[in-house]
């Protein structure tokens, strides 16, 4: 698949609920499970200190999922997402916080200013020849980035399951997703292959996954 490939069409029913089937992903029959992503939100809420009043934006949010999380422990969440499929299967009670986007839309919202972009499992599917791109709308839009982002050697993952999700692209390590993020204006980027609580059933693998939280100096509100 090349960068002209990438479309809200390719992310369907396929991809999300036969993925294993149809050899689109590694998604089968993905759904609302409350008893992972609540914990997997509070704990992105304190490992960001995130304030009371923060405005977050999910990109990258499929069904919503995160953001109806974040909403139900009181945060002021929305999410965007490329897939007109994914937005369509939201929850009702989160659908109106949820929009579809194209590739490098800008995310700059008129009436605020985003306190954190969540990228969690997302960046890998832009092509490297669009992700300077794509991280300067974050740069744009928001003061911090926390993104969780499967890592390779340029060649390929470390885990070797992540090889068959069919949008997966960028096969990189820390140094390399520093350096874009620096590049895009977050001065301030701190990145592990340390995960901690996040993305437990994938940590048996040396470097599987790299966590970043990305921002910028003079930063406007928590």
């Amino acid at each position: 698949m090349n960068s002209n490939e990438i479309s809200g069409k390719f992310y369907d029913a396929g991809y999300y609920e036969n993925g294993c089937v149809t050899g689109k992903s590694l998604y089968s029959n993905f759904r609302w499970i409350p008893e992972l992503t609540l914990p997997m939100c509070h704990h992105i809420v304190q490992n960001l200190d995130m304030g009371k009043y923060s405005k977050v934006l999910d990109f990258g949010c499929a069904k919503g999922y995160c953001v109806k999380g974040l909403r139900m422990l009181g945060y002021d969440a929305y999410g965007v997402d490329i897939s007109d499929y994914a937005v369509s299967q939201a929850d009702k009670d989160v659908e109106p916080y949820l929009s579809v986007v194209q590739p490098y839309q800008s995310l700059a919202h008129d009436q605020w200013y985003y306190s954190w972009i969540l990228a969690k499992d997302v960046l890998e599917h832009i092509p490297y020849d669009k992700i300077d791109d794509q991280l300067k709308r974050f740069d744009e839009a928001a003061n911090g980035v926390f993104a969780i982002i499967p890592m390779g050697d340029g060649n390929k993952y470390y885990v070797d399951a992540y090889e068959h999700d069919q949008s997966h692209f960028i096969r990189e390590g820390l140094e390399f997703w520093v350096k874009a993020f620096q590049t895009a204006g977050f001065d301030n980027v701190y990145a592990t292959y340390d995960l901690g609580p996040f993305k437990t059933n994938w940590q048996q693998y040396k470097n599987g996954n790299g966590l970043f939280i990305a921002t910028k100096t003079n930063r406007k509100f928590g």
